[in-house]
């Protein structure tokens, strides 16, 4: 797929002073400057912060109702009621609240509302049943928007609120109510997860109760922090770089073997690797069974208990995964055979598929097509429950909202949404976003953006680079791995790696035969774009690559413009390619890379390669080439084929097409 590169814009005079006054060099202090750092003191800020560096917890608005009463309520024993969220930020909190208070001597118990029967937030079949089990609720990471069952239910239970979505309006008549994003509310950051705001209630609870400040439960918060996708900046940086520090100690029992179930004991405990490995197993919980699992999990202290928990949560994960997959492929395969990948909103539906996952096929839609994309389940009553999920310019809730009329109810933000409709109203919905997309976006805002940092020199890459750049970790959204590229390099070895071949690995050379090595995570398509001896500019991500006792940079591949091969295709080129396709190919077909190499011979005294390897990913996107998993790799065949073929439906043909 086409990317833009943006470069962020150079602040010299900035880069200067972080640089002389903070002693770090150019490259690391561009990089602070690109991440909203403004000063010299935000940047020690950024690179030096620690626990006791965050505001007085007291500062945030309600916190000292709620630690008095919590503090009341342990003296005396009184009933506690953690009322959670069935996503990893909710199971977080749950776990956080209830570890802080049974260790102040406190007797709490959770609850969790079930993600199909009852939904998120409050309801008021559990407020009914809690009533007579609590004197005092706490939610966490839900809460805010209830204001009429806080308001019926508060002159039976004394209720503490903990959440961190946008207020509505009418604040919920709560005991307290603590949130930094409420209107008035002094507490200096403003972007915590639930996770952070159940750390403030806890930090400020145990130094009213202990006279000093909270240790050792930074990893619980830290972990909702990290899944729950907030700017990993300011209070959020620092809860996360001192939670990966406990996890990586092993002293909670639970945590640690989510993390060993995760593979993460043997590569690393990093904030990129939890939120790909460690959350979806606490999310699989909440998703295929009941996020319960998930808070047992974290609270267990007995190491051979939490091991076999884990194995749970891995095997849902993986009941999840498969799930989806299967969802994602109905999903693009509904839209291929209707022709609609190019469109400027992308909708698919069907009865029956899973509820708890529709949002994760969304976002495979939108890695494969960079489209909004939105994926709708229809159950037996003809009613449509749909997740969205959304691109760069494209504003999902407005969207939405300009559909209100078929929609039954919605809600969400710029980039993820969901909705419920009747089914009859889905094509109505399609056209509806279609005319939104026509008028809101144009034809750049399809193509993706890699946003990069600053340009390198070949002798900038090195060892002790990655080792300084290692101080801007932990990465996440708002402080993303910095991106570098490098330009003018000769390919010198491009292959398929990895046991299905859809990893790319790759040497390029630069001036003075400077030789660097990369790799190319799920980038397969990259070796019908580039062929050894281009000359190319490179995107990448840096790492240390540790192999064999020897220690050397890697550049992780993010997109490779190639400077000197250009594609011709026309109707003639395809015609040719097809025939000379027929004759290579056996009726079993083979295998890609040998196909490429095949071809390349074969044709070298009529085309050029990158003409040949273009020409074959036409025919591969209009259906006329299709490619099947087998245990060495993919494998072209020839498919038998019904209907005619357009090569103007082929992205590829439309934008080398020379006729």
């Amino acid at each position: 797929m086409e990317k833009r590169w943006q470069f962020a814009p150079f602040q010299e005079g900035l880069t200067s002073a972080l640089t002389e006054q903070l002693h770090i060099s150019p490259v690391l202090a561009q990089i602070l400057a690109n991440r909203g750092v403004a000063n010299v003191e935000e940047g020690r800020h950024f690179l030096h912060d620690t626990l006791t560096d965050m505001a007085d917890p007291f500062l945030m608005d309600g916190m000292e109702a709620a630690v008095a009463r919590l503090k009341k309520a342990v003296q005396d024993k009184e009933r506690i009621v953690i009322y959670g969220d069935y996503d990893v930020d909710g199971i977080t909190s749950t776990s956080l609240v209830y570890s802080v208070l049974r260790d102040l001597g406190g007797n709490p118990r959770f609850y969790i509302p079930e993600r199909q029967s009852e939904g998120y937030g409050l309801n008021e079949e559990a407020l009914q049943h809690l009533q007579g089990e609590a004197d005092v609720l706490i939610t966490v990471d839900c809460g805010i928007s209830s204001y009429e069952l806080v308001r019926e239910f508060s002159p039976k239970l004394d209720i503490i609120i903990t959440d961190h979505h946008e207020p509505p309006e009418q604040i919920p008549p709560a005991l307290a109510v603590l949130n930094p994003k409420k209107p008035g509310c002094p507490y200096p950051f403003k972007e915590l997860a639930g996770a952070g705001v159940a750390y403030v209630l806890c930090r400020a609870l145990w130094q009213r109760c202990c006279g000093e400040d909270l240790a050792g439960y930074a990893d619980l918060s830290a972990l909702g922090t990290i899944a729950d996708l907030v700017p990993l900046v300011g209070e959020n940086r620092i809860i996360v770089r001192s939670g990966l520090e406990l996890m990586k100690k092993g002293q909670r029992t639970g945590l640690h073997a989510l993390l060993q179930a995760s593979g993460l004991i043997e590569k690393g405990i990093t904030a990129g690797r939890i939120a790909f490995t460690a959350a979806p197993r606490l999310n699989a919980a909440g998703r295929i069974s009941h996020a319960t699992k998930g808070v047992e999990l974290l609270l267990e202290t007995d190491a051979e208990k939490a091991a076999v928990a884990a194995s749970e949560l891995s095997r849902l994960n993986t009941e999840r995964q498969d799930i989806e997959h299967a969802i994602a492929k109905e999903a693009v395969a509904q839209i291929e055979s209707k022709r609609q990948g190019r469109d400027g909103v992308l909708i698919a539906s069907h009865e029956g598929w899973h509820v708890g996952v529709i949002g994760i096929a969304a976002s495979r839609l939108v890695e494969r097509y960079y489209r909004p994309s939105l994926v709708i389940t229809v159950s037996d009553d003809g009613i449509g429950k749909g997740s969205c999920r959304s691109i760069s310019g494209f504003n999902m809730y407005e969207a939405l909202q300009s559909a209100k009329d078929l929609l039954l109810q919605f809600g969400g933000h710029t980039m993820a949404a969901g909705f419920s409709i009747k089914a009859e109203n889905i094509e109505g919905l399609r056209q509806r976003l279609l005319s939104y997309a026509a008028t809101h976006m144009t034809a750049d805002d399809y193509v993706p953006l890699v946003h990069l940092d600053r340009e390198l020199e070949t002798e900038d890459v090195s060892l002790d680079m990655i080792s300084e750049l290692a101080a801007l970790e932990p990465y996440g959204m708002g402080n993303n791995r910095p991106v570098f590229s490098l330009t003018d390099l000769t390919v010198e070895e491009i292959r398929p790696i990895g046991r299905d071949k859809q990893h790319v690995r790759l040497v390029v050379s630069g001036p003075h035969k400077t030789r660097l090595s990369g790799v190319a995570w799920s980038q397969p398509g990259l070796c019908d774009a580039v062929v050894e001896g281009d000359k190319v500019d490179v995107a990448f991500q840096l790492e240390r690559n540790d192999f064999n006792g020897t220690s050397s940079p890697q550049l992780v591949v993010q997109d490779i413009h190639v400077l000197n091969g250009t594609a011709t295709l026309n109707r003639t080129v395809m015609v040719d390619i097809y025939m000379a396709l027929k004759q290579c190919l056996p009726e079993w077909g083979m295998p890609v890379w040998q196909v490429r190499r095949r071809m390349a011979a074969s044709q070298a005294d009529h085309y050029d390669v990158h003409t040949i390897y273009a020409a074959i990913v036409v025919l591969r996107e209009i259906g006329v080439l299709k490619v099947r998993q087998d245990d060495d790799g993919p494998v072209y065949y020839f498919p038998i084929l019904a209907g005619k073929m357009d090569l103007h439906m082929s992205p590829t043909y439309e934008r080398y097409c020379r006729e």
